[in-house]
């Protein structure tokens, strides 16, 4: 209950006009507060997901959802850690499959479009996901 309480208060925090919905330049400031820096690729996907109503901003519920897909906060260590257990194949590479069983295992649903989707943006043209694409992916922008 207290972490809705928290949700609730920074999306409020950033309703900056009383409508109960903000908009994606908001969604990246509420994030970013709560210690996440989506990239705007990430933001313009979420959108794209979970905006069911296409009004060009969430609502309360959708950015719940949104903030339960965000990987917690990192303090700058166990990147490689992380990699390499995402790499269950060991490839050196975060491939589609691995995302998939990702989302799966975090109890994220996304289409099967999205997670191409997700692949191409974050593993560029192969859709595979290097050690380098997933630093510059968990480190809050410059």
């Amino acid at each position: 209950m207290e972490e809705l309480q928290k949700y609730k208060a920074v999306f409020d925090q950033f309703d900056t006009s009383g409508d109960k919905k903000i908009g994606k330049d908001e969604l990246k400031a509420a994030m970013a507060q709560m210690g996440h820096h989506p990239s705007d690729d990430v933001i313009d996907m979420a959108f794209e997901e979970l905006d069911k109503d296409q009004s060009g901003f969430l609502n309360f519920p959708e950015f719940m959802e949104f903030c339960q897909m965000q990987p917690p906060p990192d303090n700058g260590a166990g990147f490689r850690q992380g990699f390499q257990e995402l790499d269950t194949d060991g490839s050196g590479y975060i491939g589609v499959d691995e995302l998939r069983e990702i989302f799966k295992r975090t109890g994220t649903k996304i289409s099967e479009p999205m997670l191409q989707k997700v692949a191409a943006k974050l593993g560029g043209e192969d859709g595979r996901i290097s050690f380098e694409e997933f630093v510059t992916m968990m480190q809050p922008p410059q």
